[in-house]
């Protein structure tokens, strides 16, 4: 969609529209708030989502979200993983540790999506968040943008769609995302921890399936099992019953909370900007959410915004936004693929073959000691602004 001719004077409502209130638009929308814009997050939901999604926050991410004074508030509510075992067929192939990571933040926060909503929405405050607010048209003029939601007309000098991997506002601009859904399925659920594991993450990966087990705070612990085929409607006890037959632990029926299923995609789209509508998160780019590196992704595209919308044109730097930005996801989407591909193989010989190539990574070898530091994402490209080089960021530069 490209601006059309007709050019407005006057202020507009809103210096910037974010939509979608989830983690990404949050931060973002912190993080303009702190600069002292004039902002307005639009999200359509009424209600908190029912269970959480994402719940692993990387140390480069605890980084951006210090700039807000908020890590301390984060880690309190949250619990450490400091260690992820990895199992195989026959048993213990080792373990990847963050505990000596290049990191002020030796480990990776476990923290329930809703959490990290509810800890964001609260410093943003409610006054600048409309709850129940579908976006329904998006247009561009030369000097702002107008949004239709909720039965009236708003405009702001910039949108930005925080609006999840089937944004409507990307829709509506019209920007192809090409990608690709992965011939793999996963049924998750989060159960009351009896298995004794602690803060510890434990992966088991055998000729049937994988089986993925994270600690989460207040006693629970999420179990993540490979299916044959996608299941919208799994029956009764499967991850239980999955668990107990590729792992040998008893995780009961009865202690599970919730349960979702999914099917992981990629996609990236052509371009993270038209115009002065802006893509940021899961509505620029999506990726398997094996390795919990797409929230993270996302919180990084917050912080470049964040950093250009409050200079004088960021219309001058929105190339590099997108320069870097679609480095980065780029990078993170292979990284998760390349996890997950390998994590699903299936039979006696592949499983075989996983074991040793898993064995030699974590276990020996020049690769061995820098798994942490890679799953922690600190070698992501770009991972905080601080990674940018600062004449990037200079519009005359561009």
């Amino acid at each position: 969609m490209k601006p059309v001719t007709d050019r407005t004077t006057g202020a507009t409502d809103y210096d910037v529209i974010i939509v979608g209130g989830g983690p990404v638009g949050l931060l973002l929308a912190c993080l303009l708030k702190q600069q002292g814009l004039r902002l307005r997050v639009l999200e359509r939901r009424e209600e908190p989502i029912a269970h959480s999604a994402a719940i692993g926050i990387t140390p480069p991410s605890l980084q951006i979200i210090d700039k807000l004074g908020l890590a301390a508030e984060f880690i309190a509510s949250g619990l450490k993983v400091r260690d992820c075992f990895v199992h195989g067929q026959r048993g213990r192939l080792g373990c990847v540790s963050f505990r000596e990571i290049p990191d002020v933040h030796r480990f990776i926060l476990s923290l329930p999506q809703v959490t990290t909503i509810a800890i964001l929405q609260k410093h943003l405050g409610q006054e600048f968040i409309e709850l129940g607010c579908e976006v329904s048209d998006v247009r561009q003029f030369e000097d702002h943008c107008s949004v239709q939601a909720g039965g009236r007309t708003l405009t702001a000098r910039f949108v930005i769609a925080c609006d999840g991997s089937r944004s409507r506002v990307r829709e509506l601009i019209g920007m192809r995302a090409p990608g690709h859904v992965y011939d793999c399925h996963f049924v998750m659920g989060d159960f009351i921890d009896r298995s004794g594991f602690g803060d510890e993450a434990h992966l088991f990966f055998t000729a049937t399936g994988s089986v993925e087990s994270f600690p989460l705070p207040g006693g629970q612990r999420r179990w993540v099992v490979q299916t044959d085929t996608r299941l919208d409607h799994p029956p009764p006890g499967l991850v239980s019953a999955l668990t107990r037959q590729r792992t040998g632990m008893d995780v009961p029926v009865a202690d599970q909370v919730n349960e979702s299923v999914f099917t992981p995609r990629r996609f990236n789209s052509d371009r993270y900007y038209e115009g002065r509508v802006i893509l940021c998160g899961d509505a620029a780019h999506g990726m398997s959410p094996i390795g919990g590196q797409g929230m993270n992704t996302g919180f990084a595209d917050a912080e470049f915004l964040a950093a250009i919308l409050c200079q004088a044109d960021p219309l001058k730097l929105l190339p590099a936004y997108n320069r870097f930005r679609r480095k980065a996801a780029k990078t993170a989407t292979f990284r998760a693929e390349w996890g997950m591909w390998l994590g699903t193989w299936r039979g006696k010989v592949l499983s075989m073959l996983r074991d040793v190539i898993l064995k030699f990574l974590l276990c020996q070898g020049p690769v061995a000691r820098h798994m942490g530091s890679f799953y922690a994402m600190l070698t992501i490209p770009f991972n905080t602004l601080k990674r940018v080089p600062a004449d990037s960021l200079q519009p005359r530069l561009l």
